[in-house]
Parts: structure tokens; C-alpha cells; sequence
């Protein structure tokens, strides 16, 4: 009996150990897909940040040197999707769950197409509408109403994506918001005072709509993330980049063959005052400069959520006038430091309620996990 006892109490012990190696294993590749994901997170950031950053300052020295064309502005700003064909034609390793899934849930090709056709289309009328904005309405007034943006994403996140809303959140959306539309209290050499009614309603109309607009384009694409494409892989953040970009660039084409604009193009480069060589690579490196900037904010509602991306976006309004205080000579004045410092408080906020959460996460995963230990 007592040989038995203790046969039994020693394999009591063994799987006890087994079950500790195993739930250390498990927490240790939890750990580690956690920090990917985090890494990913910040690569995607930085490439959004970094993408409008120089994309702005470039399209800022297109118009100082001489250029005039807002169709070619615009198209430089969708062109550079090729270089996303390289990622297109790798091919993603698949283990069996991404083989079940590509069977059991995977899109058809109609469908998927659909979704970036209507995205595609959406974010081409987006961009008119804040053409027009800008067109009709003051820079202060046209900046004011843009940072709406974040607050309709808030909206739009909420009621489609099941985006959780706490005090720290809207704090930081609230901040953020204010960082981007506090240019109001900066006197504007550019902005006139004769401005009729008729064009600040379509102006403010416009500018609304666009802002909405953009909202829910970011949520649409997280839907779309959740209920179409889930296989899971980054590879679908490339193929979405590429072939809205695609879609943009023909639209912007047709509008630049309609415009007539195509016939100056010519005249444009020659009387670009740093050279035609200038000209080109100016262009390049937009469209380099944008398309860095549509990976990372797609990437950004792909890995977190719509409205972090967005939280990024308006983070790098508040630090754009660094880039160009450094590499265009720009004022930094006290209006733009403390839109970068509210800027920089909105994003430590959103940061911190992240933080709480994977704290929450943790403590509910260790709770069964004790309890299973007090029950043995």
C-alpha cells in the first residue's frame, strides 16, 4: 500500500511539474507575441509620422519652388503604391491555422475587391471635400474644423468597431484635438476677411463632411479587417495600401487629363526654380513619403484600432512644425510648442489606458491560474 501511495503521490508530482512547464511555456509565448505586436505597433507608427512628416515639408517646397499644380500634388501623394509589388510578390509562411483559416474564412475575390473599391472611392471624395475646404475657407478656420476628425473617429469607432470609451480616452482625444485646432489663435497673413457667406457654408460644409468622412473610412477599414479579411497577416495591410492607392492614383489621372493640367506640366518642371531634376525627385520622394504614410496608418487600424491610428495622425499635426522648424527654417513659436505639449500629453494618455488594459489582461489570466493552484 505504501509502495502505491507513493507511485501515486511521485506521478502527482510529475504532472504537477508538467502542468507548471507548460503554463510557463504558455506565458512565456504570450510575452513574446505581446512584445511583436508592440514592435510592430511602433514600426507602423513611426512609418505614419515619419510619412506625413516628410510628405508635408516636400509638398510645402513643391509650391515654394515655383510649382502650381494641385492635381500633380495630389497624385504625387497616391503614386507611390508600385513600391509595395515587392511585398505583394513574397510569399507569407503559412502554418496549419493559417491554412484553416484561408479555408474556412477567407474572402472571395469579389468581396475583397468590392471593399477596396468602395474604400478607394471613399477616400477619393474625402480628398475633394477637403479640397473644397481649403479652397472656400480660412487656413485658422479650415484647421479648426479638421480636428474634428479625431472626435468623429471617437464616434464612429464606438458604434462600429466596439471601441471602449473611458475618462482617460476621451481626455486624450479632447487634448489632441485641441492641439490640432489651435492654430485659431495664430494671426494668419493669408487669411481675408472678405469671405461671403455663401462660400463659408460650402467651405464649413465640406470641410464637416470630409472630416466625418475620414472618421468613418478609418472604421469602415477596421470593419472590414474584422468581418472580411482574417487571415491575419500584415500582407493584407499591403494589399489594402496598394490597391486603394491604385484606385486613387487613376482617379487623380483622369481629374489631371480633364483639368488640362497634363499640358503644363512641361512648362512647371522648366520654370521649377531648383531644377527639373529637383522637380522629379521631389515628387519621388512624396510619393515615397505618402505611400509610408498609408502602410503605417492602414498598419495602425490593422494591429490596434481606428482610432489609434488616428490618435497618431493628429500627434503628427503637433509635430510637424519641428520638422520644418529644423529643415525648412520655419518660426517655433508659442502657440506651436503648446500644441506639440498637448500633442504629446494626448498620446501619453491614450498610451497609459493601453498600459491599464494589458495590466487588467494580465491580472484576469493569472487569476485561473491561482485558483486551479489553491484547488490542487
Amino acid at each position: 500500500m505504501e509502495g502505491a501511495h507513493e507511485k501515486l503521490l511521485h506521478l502527482s508530482f510529475d504532472e504537477t511539474q508538467v502542468a507548471e512547464s507548460s503554463e510557463i511555456a504558455k506565458n512565456s509565448s504570450l510575452q513574446s507575441s505581446k512584445l511583436i505586436q508592440w514592435l510592430q505597433v511602433f514600426i507602423f507608427t513611426f512609418f505614419t509620422l515619419g510619412g506625413q512628416a516628410a510628405g508635408t515639408l516636400l509638398g510645402r517646397v513643391y509650391y515654394e519652388q515655383g510649382a502650381k499644380s494641385r492635381w500633380i500634388a495630389t497624385l504625387a501623394q497616391t503614386a507611390g503604391f508600385p513600391f509595395l509589388l515587392p511585398f505583394l510578390c513574397y510569399p507569407s509562411p503559412k502554418n496549419h491555422d493559417d491554412q484553416q483559416l484561408s479555408i474556412d474564412h477567407q474572402s472571395s475575390v469579389l468581396v475583397r475587391a468590392s471593399v477596396y473599391i468602395f474604400l478607394g472611392l471613399f477616400q477619393v471624395a474625402n480628398s475633394m471635400l477637403f479640397t473644397v475646404g481649403v479652397q472656400y475657407l480660412p487656413v485658422s478656420t479650415y484647421s479648426l474644423i479638421s480636428g474634428s476628425q479625431l472626435a468623429f473617429t471617437a464616434l464612429t469607432s464606438f458604434f462600429l468597431n466596439g471601441q471602449k470609451m473611458t475618462a482617460i480616452i476621451l481626455n486624450s482625444i479632447v487634448l489632441l484635438s485641441f492641439s490640432s485646432s489651435v492654430i485659431i489663435f495664430q494671426d494668419e497673413t493669408g487669411d481675408s476677411g472678405e469671405i461671403s457667406r455663401k462660400s463659408l457654408f460650402i467651405g464649413f460644409a465640406a470641410t464637416t463632411l470630409g472630416s466625418l468622412g475620414y472618421a468613418l473610412q478609418f472604421s469602415l477599414t477596421e470593419l472590414a479587417f474584422q468581418k472580411v479579411f482574417k487571415s491575419g497577416t500584415l500582407k493584407v495591410v499591403m494589399k489594402m495600401s496598394f490597391y486603394i492607392g491604385l484606385l486613387v492614383t487613376l482617379t487623380s489621372s483622369i481629374g489631371l487629363f480633364v483639368s488640362d493640367e497634363w499640358n503644363d506640366l512641361e512648362k512647371e518642371m522648366r520654370e521649377f526654380r531648383s531644377g527639373k531634376l529637383s522637380y522629379v525627385m521631389n515628387l519621388v520622394w512624396t510619393a515615397i513619403s505618402w505611400q509610408l504614410y498609408a502602410v503605417g496608418s492602414v498598419g495602425l487600424v490593422f494591429k490596434a484600432s481606428a482610432l489609434f491610428s488616428n490618435v497618431i495622425i493628429n500627434l503628427g499635426g503637433s509635430v510637424g512644425p519641428i520638422f520644418g522648424m529644423v529643415f525648412l527654417k520655419e518660426k517655433m513659436n508659442g502657440l506651436k510648442v503648446l500644441s506639440l505639449l498637448l500633442g504629446l500629453w494626448g498620446y501619453a494618455s491614450y498610451t497609459y489606458q493601453h498600459y491599464l488594459d494589458d495590466l487588467e489582461a494580465k491580472a484576469s489570466e493569472a487569476k485561473p491560474s491561482t485558483e486551479a493552484g489553491d484547488n490542487f
